[in-house]
């Protein structure tokens, strides 16, 4: 008898356990359209949640690329990680992995998608990032030039 109470005691721990986590953790998925506009993690300035999963995917028109700048960046070194894809959010399309407290560099895409995924552990988190993204042409400047050749008379 005392073995089924310690069994069912555990099995009942393990499901609420399960159920608090599933309660706490942090989903959230940003498509984002348009010339610019600034992304902040959930909780922003404030701290982001334990057990963060949050993606954001950024397109920029045709012939475009996305220039990505933050503004303040603070995840807890090495637990918790913001990954930058170029492109949609595939392991062959990753562009680098940002973690510490140190503000990263703009980054800019080589097309019209960017991604960003925020990962987070289940203890300490910090204050978290803003950044501003905007759609900057391919194109050289935006102005194309021709050069018009007229035959000879």
């Amino acid at each position: 008898m005392t073995v089924e109470v310690s069994y069912w005691s555990r099995v009942l721990l393990l499901s609420v356990g399960l159920l608090v986590v599933s309660a706490t953790a942090q989903n959230c998925s940003h498509i984002l359209q348009g010339p610019n506009g600034t992304i902040q993690s959930p909780g922003f300035p404030y701290g982001y949640p334990n057990y963060a999963n949050c993606t954001w995917t950024i397109t920029a028109e045709e012939q475009n690329r996305i220039q990505l700048v933050f503004q303040s960046f603070a995840l807890e070194e090495d637990f918790d990680v913001l990954s930058v894809y170029d492109g949609l959010p595939q392991q062959g399309n990753l562009r680098t992995r940002l973690t510490g407290f140190q503000l990263p560099a703009p980054i800019v895409s080589t097309g019209v998608v960017l991604s960003l995924w925020l990962v987070s552990d289940y203890a300490v988190s910090a204050q978290g990032f803003q950044a501003n993204y905007e759609g900057r042409s391919s194109l050289l400047g935006g102005i194309v030039f021709v050069e018009l050749a007229y035959p000879a008379m």
